[in-house]
């Protein structure tokens, strides 16, 4: 998604190329209506690809593996960090690891 919206500049200035070209080319109204349908259609595919072929972001140090909700500002959550998993409670006190599982032992 944030490919996409790096791009945003780029599809605006496209789509404001286009709708130019629609005000200037000659033909009455329904032929420039057909091109505006034609133009969006075709943004529309490009948006599509755009998404589609946008990369997903790179994993980070830190995974969340699981999270399970306490209450309405508690809970768990299962992380990993360096290849370690973390149990760790939050909620209105505060965030405080629990436990610490080493390698690939699971909880």
């Amino acid at each position: 998604m944030s490919a996409l919206l790096a791009r945003r500049p780029l599809l605006l200035a496209a789509a404001g190329g286009g709708l130019l070209l629609l005000a200037v080319l000659p033909g009455g109204l329904a032929a420039a209506a057909a091109r505006a349908g034609l133009l969006a259609a075709a943004l529309g595919v490009a948006a599509v690809l755009a998404r589609r072929w946008a990369r997903p972001p790179a994993p980070g140090p830190l995974r969340v593996l699981a999270r399970e909700p306490l209450g309405r500002e508690a809970g768990l959550l299962l992380l990993e960090a360096d290849g370690r998993r973390l149990l760790v409670g939050f909620g209105a006190g505060g965030v405080r690891v629990l436990t610490r599982w080493a390698g690939e032992e699971r909880p």
